[in-house]
């Protein structure tokens, strides 16, 4: 599961929702339901009934996860109204998954590593209970968000733009030997179109050196579709330089 580590420390995730987005999430295990925000849900195409639930066709987590029928609730919490008012995270958020989605996997977090580890469980958590509350308390959050956004206004700071889906590629590689090196490519994806092959060793990305997988993923996760990806790579005793177009990508 790919992630990010947000300029306010919170862990990152895209989904997609009835096949729009991507759409950026934050794992929140406190959470107790998958809550998205109401612009965001307005994007997707999603209506809530009247005590803000509705239900997702199909959710896609990106790395390949999908659940079906996920329900949901339709609100706009403080924490993202308040941040993506201000820009603290670097990129604009649209809600939280929580513990209806995540109960489902086992989840480890390196935060050395690009990715993390979600491992399936045979478990059903059980459904989504009602977030109740005094009207004091929803007041008083809903005054924390106005403050904030008060607050930005004062200080200059701009909400962050709308989130750019990174671009497909269609190869896999893996580090061996202290190299980088093609294992897969996809056929008639954008690197075959290229000429990228199967064993074949990326010395650079953007023209700078990667040794490492991550360095490589760091130059390609900037290249949205249609931006080329340019490739340094030796091929037994030859050199090529390729550029890859990149795709509309999940």
């Amino acid at each position: 599961m790919p992630y990010r580590l947000t300029d306010t420390h919170h862990v990152l995730v895209r989904l997609k929702v009835n096949g729009k987005g991507p759409f950026n999430f934050v794992v929140d295990t406190g959470c107790p339901v998958l809550v998205i925000s109401e612009p965001a849900a307005k994007k997707m195409g999603l209506e809530a009934d009247s005590t803000k639930a509705a239900v997702i066709d199909k959710l896609e987590l990106e790395g390949g996860l999908v659940q079906n029928k996920v329900k949901c609730r339709v609100e706009t919490p403080f924490q993202i109204e308040g941040m993506n008012s201000m820009g603290l995270p670097g990129v604009e958020l649209h809600g939280l998954i929580g513990y209806t989605v995540l109960a489902k996997y086992k989840m480890e977090f390196d935060f050395t590593k690009d990715q993390m580890q979600w491992l399936a469980l045979d478990f059903d958590p059980p459904p989504p209970q009602a977030i109740g509350g005094k009207k004091g308390d929803l007041a008083s959050l809903e005054a924390m968000a106005g403050m904030m956004k008060f607050l930005s206004f004062l200080t200059g700071l701009k909400p962050a733009p709308p989130p750019q889906p990174r671009g497909f590629f269609g190869f896999e590689v893996a580090a061996k030997d202290g190299a980088v090196m093609v294992q897969k490519v996809l056929a008639k994806g954008p690197a075959a179109e290229a000429g990228l092959k199967s064993g074949d060793r990326i010395a650079k990305a953007e023209g700078k050196e990667v040794g490492t997988v991550a360095e490589l993923m760091k130059q390609a996760s900037q290249i949205t579709a249609g931006k080329e990806l340019r490739l340094d790579v030796t091929r037994g005793t030859e050199k090529h330089e390729l550029k890859i177009t990149a795709g509309d990508g999940f």
